[in-house]
Parts: C-alpha cells; sequence; structure tokens
C-alpha cells in the first residue's frame, strides 16, 4: 500500500544550486495534511529549471515509507 503526500515547494535557482551540489542531503516540507515529510534531495534534481523549483508537487512513499515517486502536479 502506498501514501501520497502533496506539498508546495519553492526553491530559488541559489537554492537549488545548493541541494544539487550536495550541500544539502535532505528536502523537508510540510504536506498539505500539516505532516512534516523529509526525503533525499537528490529526488528534485529532475524537476531544477533555470528559474529553481517552484509548484504542487506528490511524494508517493512504500507501506515501509520508502520513496516511490515524486511527481510535478502543477506550477
Amino acid at each position: 500500500m502506498t501514501r501520497t503526500f502533496k506539498f508546495y515547494l519553492h526553491l530559488s535557482p541559489a537554492e537549488c544550486r545548493q541541494y544539487y551540489e550536495g550541500f544539502y542531503k535532505s528536502i523537508q516540507v510540510v504536506a498539505q495534511t500539516g505532516q512534516r515529510i523529509q526525503f533525499p534531495a537528490e529526488h528534485i534534481r529532475s524537476f531544477v529549471t533555470a528559474n529553481g523549483i517552484d509548484g504542487l508537487f506528490e511524494l508517493e512513499l512504500e507501506a515501509n515509507n520508502k520513496f516511490r515517486a515524486l511527481h510535478k502536479l502543477s506550477n
């Protein structure tokens, strides 16, 4: 059984660079349900643009809280 969490993420280009270069190893967000969720920063790399990251995302976790997928839903 998978669990999903929706959250907004906004990172400037400079913040994205720090994550991309490995300065930060994880991302912590607050889901729309109010829950705090942390996941490896490497999973945001495919969403980085020249303007950084901005949008609504959905994180999928497996039953054991293992990362399954990250999807961008909208800007």
